[in-house]
């Protein structure tokens, strides 16, 4: 009896064991069968890109060369019968003339050639000193920005190099020009990086459509394909633009386990569980690439753009660890607000600006009302770059989840009504007190708010002091020593709590500053409690 008891028991237990071990096996089969295909399919891109670029560089080599030097021999023909004919000796010195420029023509068209096999520059200098070499050849100027970080394998440098060199002639082709100067804006390439190599090349070509676009660079975007990278095609007000992404290693990132920086923050690991719940779901099919790149835009660093303008001399930007700093030389306009605010992109994802250059009015109210919060700093003091990189870093585990939190919000078209992640998105986002503080820190210190404006200064920078903008930990929030005693810091939050509480209840204070004044209580009674 006792033993039957044991296994009435025990065979439940293995029941729900044998159940979950199938699922993990139909999951696993299913994503050896999906990475199977993809090979399949890399294979043969492979072996027809091989073949296009064979049958390109042998076009470009012999088709163009001989064509050229059959038209010189024809001219040399033509020299050979007037001197024949015994005429005066202008019309073979004319002619002769008309046969070196020829040759210098042939000359040049195949050292650009095989610059563009094998540009000299690139494996000592890498791939932005070989694209303004390129660049100096064209007829029509360039100007770059930004920069590529450190040097990376051969083949990535290479097939970047590649694909922004195609977009260049194809951007510098047939332009209008008077004597030797081009009529009309430069070519912008603006380069960037992360866990990623970036560049955005765009110039004014009202003649084109984005069809025509990628119709005309499609041989470019299979070869870059097949190092794992992207080409994007679009046209924005008249202008021409292409985005370039190459992985700076083919080594896909971990998106299994949580990055040791982050470990610490709960409401990362809650996210980071949401993201992976949402890759489960939709399985491998084509939604996959969106959930997956939610992930990986979690476990990159922060990104910091500093607006020079265009007028400001350069200056030397820090190198932080955890955190990549972008710098900008250009307009801080409505334009730019929008390439900071997208996903994708060398100067998208960015989470904190500071403008080092006066900006226009609609570059703060774009950052502002945009889906992502973006820390905007206005300063003519560089040293400011380094104070704000330590504080986004500080908060880096709440800003990569309250963007990953917007992202997967935009992907629940893909998710049934009734999905148990829709509801925890939305969850999230109203519970989880970091996020309110985040957003609270954001609209106290932006100038073009009305949060607190008639509580005035002292009271506005306590407020966000307390909200962490000098740091997490409760010592500084309450504006403590490091080394405060746990008693002290406990009575202060508990001041601090009674404090906001009581401006709260004032019956001259606003609805809006009601619920900031309430806010700020909830903090400092979590201050109460962790310290």
């Amino acid at each position: 009896m006792r033993r039957s008891r044991r296994a009435d028991k025990v065979w439940p237990n293995a029941a729900g064991i044998l159940h979950q071990l199938q699922e993990h096996h139909q999951r696993a089969a299913a994503r050896a069968q999906f990475l199977r295909s993809e090979l399949a399919a890399a294979q043969v891109h492979h072996a027809e890109v091989r073949a296009l670029e064979r049958r390109r560089l042998v076009q470009a080599v012999t088709t163009t060369t001989l064509r050229d030097l059959d038209a010189i021999r024809t001219r040399l023909w033509r020299l050979r019968d007037l001197l024949a004919e015994g005429l005066p000796p202008e019309p073979a010195m004319h002619e002769l003339g008309e046969v070196r420029a020829a040759l210098d023509e042939m000359i040049d068209r195949f050292r650009t050639t095989v610059r563009g096999v094998y540009p000299a520059m690139l494996p000592d200098r890498g791939p932005r000193a070989a694209l303004e070499e390129l660049a100096a050849t064209l007829a029509r100027p360039v100007r770059f920005d930004g920069d590529l970080g450190r040097r990376v394998e051969w083949q990535i440098e290479s097939g970047l190099y590649h694909a922004v060199a195609s977009v260049l002639n194809l951007y510098a082709a047939k332009q209008e020009t008077v004597g030797r100067h081009f009529i009309g804006s430069p070519i912008s390439v603006v380069f960037g990086h992360d866990e990623a190599l970036q560049v955005r090349i765009s110039a004014d070509k009202e003649d084109m459509s984005a069809d025509e676009l990628r119709a005309a660079l499609g041989h470019d975007a299979a070869r870059l394909a097949v190092l794992g990278g992207t080409m994007r095609c679009s046209t924005v007000g008249g202008r021409a633009v292409v985005d370039i992404t190459l992985a700076k290693q083919v080594v896909p990132p971990d998106l299994d386990t949580v990055p040791a920086q982050y470990a610490h923050s709960t409401l990362f690991h809650q996210v980071w569980e949401l993201a992976r719940q949402g890759r489960r779901h939709v399985g491998y099919g084509p939604e996959r690439a969106a959930w997956l790149a939610v992930a990986e835009r979690m476990i990159k660093p922060p990104r910091i753009a500093v607006v020079h303008g265009p007028n400001r001399d350069e200056i030397n930007l820090p190198s932080l660890s955890n955190v990549s700093v972008i710098p900008v030389h250009e307009t801080p306009d409505a334009t730019l607000a929008r390439e900071f605010l997208a996903d994708d992109g060398p100067r998208g994802a960015i989470d904190g600006v500071v403008c080092l250059a006066a900006p226009q009015q609609d570059f703060r109210t774009t950052l502002r009302y945009g889906r992502h919060r973006v820390m905007l700093v206005e300063t003519d003091d560089a040293c400011a770059v380094t104070e704000v990189a330590e504080r986004i870093r500080g908060q880096a585990p709440i800003i990569a989840a309250r963007r990953a939190l917007v992202s997967m919000r935009g992907l629940m078209d893909g998710l049934p009504v009734e999905h148990e992640l829709r509801h925890t998105i939305d969850r999230i986002i109203a519970e989880r007190h970091e996020i309110t503080e985040l957003d609270l820190l954001d609209d106290i210190e932006r100038p073009d708010t009305p949060v607190l404006r008639m509580a005035g200064d002292q009271v506005r920078t306590a407020a966000a002091r307390l909200l962490g903008a000098h740091g997490s930990e409760p010592w500084a929030r309450l504006g403590l020593s490091p080394n405060a005693d746990l008693a002290v810091v406990q009575a202060t939050a508990h001041h601090s709590a009674r404090y906001w509480r009581s401006r709260a209840q004032q019956p001259t204070t606003g609805g809006r500053d009601r619920e900031v004044y309430e806010a700020l209580a909830a903090t400092a009674e979590r201050l109460v409690d962790v310290g």
